[in-house]
Parts: C-alpha cells; sequence; structure tokens
C-alpha cells in the first residue's frame, strides 16, 4: 500500500502528494488486474477532486460518497462549544461565588456534564457514519 496510514486516516485537507501517492496506488491496482481501465479511470477521477482525506480514502477504497464535510467537522465545532460554554460557565459561577458567597456546584456540574455528553452523542454520530461507509 503506497499511501502511509497516517496520511490515509489523517483529517484536513489533501495535498498534492497525497493525490499522487493515491494515483499511484490505483495505477497498481490496475496493473495488477485488481479493476480495469474505466473503473481505475473512474478512481482517478475522484482522486482529482478530493478535497478531504476522506474524500480520497474513498476514492482509492472505490467506496461510494464520502461524508458530508459538515459531518466530519461537527465534532470538533461541538468540542470546542463544549469548552467555551464550560470555561464562560466556570467564570460566571467563580465571579457568583465570589461576589454573592453562594456557591452551588450543582449548577457548574449540570452544564459542564451535559454539554460534554452532547459533544461525545455528536462524535458518536460522525464515528457511526463512518463504520457504515466501510466497504463490506
Amino acid at each position: 500500500m503506497l499511501v502511509s496510514e497516517s496520511s490515509r486516516f489523517g483529517l484536513g485537507r489533501v495535498t498534492e502528494l497525497d493525490r499522487k501517492l493515491a494515483a499511484t496506488e490505483i495505477e497498481h491496482g490496475r496493473s495488477t488486474g485488481a479493476y480495469d481501465g474505466g473503473e481505475a479511470a473512474r478512481r482517478l477521477a475522484r482522486v482529482r477532486l478530493a478535497t478531504t482525506q476522506a474524500a480520497l480514502r474513498a476514492a482509492v477504497a472505490g467506496a461510494g460518497p464520502a461524508a458530508p464535510p459538515a459531518l466530519e467537522a461537527a465534532p470538533r465545532i461541538a468540542g470546542t462549544l463544549w469548552a467555551f460554554v464550560s470555561v464562560a460557565n466556570f467564570v460566571v459561577w467563580l465571579l457568583i461565588g465570589l461576589i454573592g458567597g453562594q456557591w452551588d456546584p450543582s449548577w457548574l456540574v449540570w452544564v459542564v456534564l451535559g454539554g460534554g455528553v452532547l459533544a461525545v452523542g455528536v462524535w458518536g454520530v460522525r464515528d457511526w457514519d463512518r463504520r457504515m461507509r466501510v466497504i463490506p
């Protein structure tokens, strides 16, 4: 396999080197008889159009369309939003405790844990979608 495991399962944008490695892997598969010239041409066209690592993996594997970019980015967005809201909540809780003397730990815990559960749920949905897209 010419595409390294780290770049093959990495996230982010596709570089020209990634495209060249993927094209070489497809050409190797064609030359060994894994698929015909038409299938190789379709996969090479998908490699040229790939903008994410997931789309590149799908093109090399011959899988169906890659996951939507929004679904791939959702866990990072949810995690960032959860961290921001948790920090803001902690600052407000600290100010209320310092100014008013009311230290209610359950208020802090519910917001932080509730948001964490939601962020993990978004990650789980993305992971489930990835597993469903694997070639049987």
